[in-house]
């Protein structure tokens, strides 16, 4: 939001030696975030007033014209113009003297334009910075000296500021000269001025001539809605004054009427509108107007000549017979005020801060109105606003009379405390021991009532504050700590004694598992929403009456809180597997188990929530591999060795659901406790999912295996004899178990150190119901050099073990 400097001190005397950008920063420390200070003119002292003697067509080029132009130089500038604006000879326009720059960097230099020399620019409000939007130019007087700087001639002498919208979201009082200037008063210890109205209230000296009737349909989206007529209106454009103050904060200037609404906007930050009479549709001298509901699909057209299409949520202001304008964001084309009106129908109104938002959000619509509306603006506004704008009037217009009663449909309250503020409360926040006086007269020069009641101030909160702004002690502190100036707290280090944190096992392990998998078996990790749809319910088998599902989910085809890892990991498998050949991730989240309780609600409460525990699933998926359930084994393996922790891989003999092949799903196991399980998806659900590869997942319980695990975190010494590798490979009953073989090896000699599986296949050559698997052992001892024949009598040992107990078929 634009702020003028000069527009703030018709309301409070500021010393002549304060700055603009010294005030800038002191609002900046104190209120809102002013972005800068841009000084009016400051890139137009090459703009002067030119006089146009002369207009002919370019030889050689339809669009373009060639001037003569008086610049108050000893002879007249000769300018190349485009068909921006109808030029004529005798206007006096705004002139930039080439070589000079104008505001956005653009240099005018003298050039030839298809063959002709042009020694400068006719200038635009937008090309001067004085207008954001739209096509206009300035014309000056007769009596206007041509040669004058632009600088000069229009009173260029203001500072601009210009506010962060976003740092005043809370503050709904300052989207207003006259409420900035409030909070400046406080600032610096100012009286504020009163506000410029010079009666009470609208007297009407004339005769009433209409009768003006206004209903309300819905006084919760519309808490107040004022309105009055007024005859005898003359459009024309606005004077001087009034003008320079539109320009100032990017606004052009359009005629009396329209001017004085957006001066109202920018004075008071309340939103007025007016309607053409003539346009509303009324019966003989009855005007009535309705708020109510749009219809649902109900097409309205603004005032930049835009339809939309309404539904019933939103609200409208309308006459008997159609809409004129969409409540608190813009008015209709139709019932606009034109060079033609004379009689028009005020409207100052406030209207719910959510239902505005909703509709200037839905139909794209943003507006100096509805960007104060949605921010809940003080109902007792209203009144001030439309007095203000009918003096205006009145006085702009000679020969303007109210002919109706003010109508006032009032339906608001507010809550305006008292908000009991302790003294000690507020110093013991603050950090600083402040005097009563002071923080008493804080409070009254931010509009406050206070009542002292010894070490109690009872405080009253002014309207303009009241809507969502203040309503607990705590605001109160903020207001008195700011302006008595954060600055001025001194910055001292809490006393404290320095406890180191609990160490939080689980977070330990959840980073090691990351770094584990991701540096050393190259997994990549992804984040997913708990939330789960009704189709990946059905995908998994599961029952919805197992799973949690939301009154307000943030996506509407996702309603349930996720029971397990896997359908969130097999969605993103399906996604990246057209995109890449390995698909190699993991992920660690919470799930939200409806059937096992959890902690406690509240400390007070024996309502439990439903359990929450953290789990690590991991997926693979690659293009040409058949067996990814050994792959996954493996990794499952190297966690397990890098925690020094003794677990198992058990066959589950049944499984629930076909989500799971069911020859092909185990139970990881430590001391007898399931704390994960490894399985590969069924082709089925592969194929309704759509995805073309053997898939597999791991989920393990973290929860659970933090109880079981123990880092290395001690060095032990390198062996100080050599190992010795040998190779069996051999046929089995495809029945017979990795765990088991691999407990038989190691059960047969303290000499064998490691068994790991290296190989498996299952082929043609492989006779029916057969595999072959090729082991890799590690012999070694602690006392000595190894000797083949030592090493050979173990051997032969381990082969008579597997042919006794396995039934295998050595390769010798």
């Amino acid at each position: 939001m634009l702020i003028s400097y000069n527009w703030l001190k018709n309301y409070v005397d500021l010393p002549d030696s304060l700055t603009p950008e010294e005030l800038a920063l002191k609002l900046t420390m104190s209120t809102v975030e002013v972005e800068g200070t841009e000084r009016q003119g400051e890139l137009l002292d090459g703009v002067v007033v030119g006089e146009i003697l002369e207009i002919k067509k370019h030889p050689d080029a339809d669009k373009l014209s060639v001037a003569q132009v008086d610049v108050g130089e000893e002879k007249p500038r000769q300018i190349v113009f485009g068909q921006m604006v109808e030029m004529e000879v005798g206007f006096k326009v705004p002139v930039a003297l080439a070589p000079t720059k104008l505001p956005g960097d653009k240099e005018i230099k003298k050039a030839k334009l298809r063959g002709i020399a042009s020694e400068g620019m006719l200038c635009l409000d937008q090309e001067m910075g004085l207008a954001k939007e739209g096509v206009s130019i300035r014309f000056f007087d007769k009596e206007t000296k041509n040669g004058t700087p632009i600088i000069k001639e229009l009173g260029l002498n203001d500072v601009v500021i210009d506010i962060d919208n976003k740092s005043m979201t809370h503050r709904p009082d300052l989207w207003g000269h006259y409420g900035m200037a409030r909070e400046v008063a406080a600032l610096y210890h100012k009286k504020l001025k009163e506000y410029p109205v010079k009666e009470k209230g609208i007297r009407n000296k004339e005769k009433i001539n209409y009768k003006l009737q206004v209903d309300v349909e819905d006084t919760k989206l519309c808490p107040r809605y004022m309105a009055v007529i007024i005859d005898g209106v003359k459009i024309a454009p606005s004077p001087e004054w009034l003008q320079k103050k539109l320009l100032a904060v990017g606004l052009r200037p359009i005629n009396n009427i329209v001017d004085i609404t957006n001066y109202i906007l920018f004075d008071l930050g309340q939103p007025m509108h007016a309607f053409d009479k003539s346009k509303v549709e009324s019966k003989k001298l009855k005007v009535e107007i309705v708020v109510r509901h749009a219809e649902d699909g109900e097409k309205f057209i603004t005032l930049d000549g835009q339809e939309h299409e309404l539904s019933s949520d939103m609200l409208v202001i309308a006459d008997q017979e159609k809409a004129v304008a969409l409540a608190g964001v813009m008015g209709g084309l139709e019932s606009g005020v034109s060079d033609d009106t004379t009689t028009i129908v005020f409207e100052s109104a406030n209207f719910d801060a959510l239902n505005i938002r909703r509709t200037a959000t839905r139909l794209g619509i943003r507006t100096d109105s509805s960007a104060r509306f949605e921010k809940s603006l003080d109902p007792n506004n209203c009144e001030l606003a439309l007095r203000r704008a009918v003096e205006l009037t009145l006085e702009l217009c000679h020969g303007a009379k109210v002919v109706s009663k003010v109508v006032d449909e009032s339906n608001f309250s507010l809550f305006q405390g008292p908000i009991e503020l302790s003294l000690e409360f507020l110093n013991k926040k603050i950090g600083v021991k402040l005097e009563k006086k002071e923080v008493i007269k804080i409070l009254e020069s931010l509009g406050f009532k206070i009542k002292d009641q010894k070490n109690i101030l009872s405080v009253h909160v002014p309207t303009w504050r009241a809507t969502k702004d203040i309503s607990i002690p705590e605001d109160l502190v903020e207001e008195v700590a700011r302006i008595y100036g954060y600055g001025n707290i001194p910055t001292v280090l809490p006393t404290f004694s320095i406890v180191p944190p609990e160490r939080n096992e689980l977070k330990i392990l959840e980073r090691k598992l990351k770094d584990i998998l991701s540096l050393e078996f190259g997994f990549d990790e992804v984040y997913n929403y708990s939330f789960i749809s009704p189709k990946w319910i059905e995908i998994a088998g599961l029952d919805e009456k197992d799973l949690i599902k939301l009154d307000n989910p943030i996506a509407k085809d996702r309603p349930y809180l996720r029971h397990n890892l896997w359908p969130n990991l097999l969605e993103n498998v399906e996604k990246n597997l057209h995109e890449f050949d390995n698909i190699k991730i993991f992920e660690v989240g919470q799930i939200f188990d409806k059937n096992n309780p959890g902690v406690r609600i509240a400390d007070n409460s024996d309502e439990l929530l439903p359990r929450q525990n953290l789990m690590l699933g991991l997926a693979f998926a690659s293009k040409g591999v058949d067996k990814p359930f050994y792959e996954l084994s493996e990794v499952v393996q190297g966690i397990f060795d890098h925690f020094n922790c003794e677990y198992e891989i058990k066959i589950v003999g049944e499984t629930k659901g076909d989500f799971i092949h069911p020859g092909r799903i185990a139970e990881i196991v430590v001391n007898n406790d399931v704390v994960g399980t490894i399985g590969e998806i069924h082709p089925t659900i592969l194929e309704e999912v759509g995805i073309g590869e053997r898939t597999a997942l791991v989920e393990i319980n973290l929860n659970k295996l933090v109880e079981q695990v123990t880092e290395k975190n001690n060095y032990q010494r390198l062996p100080a004899y050599p190992v010795v590798e040998r190779d069996v490979a051999f046929l089995v009953d495809k029945k017979v178990l990795n765990s088991d073989i691999i407990s038989g090896l190691k059960n047969i000699d303290g000499l064998i150190r490691e068994v790991e599986l290296f190989d498996v296949y299952e082929g043609n050559k492989i006779p029916a119901g057969k595999k072959s698997l090729a082991y890799r052992i590690t012999y070694r001892s602690d006392e000595k050099t190894l000797e083949s024949v030592e090493v050979d009598k173990v051997h032969d040992r381990l082969v008579k073990m597997l042919e006794k107990e396995f039934g295998a078929e050595v390769r010798k």
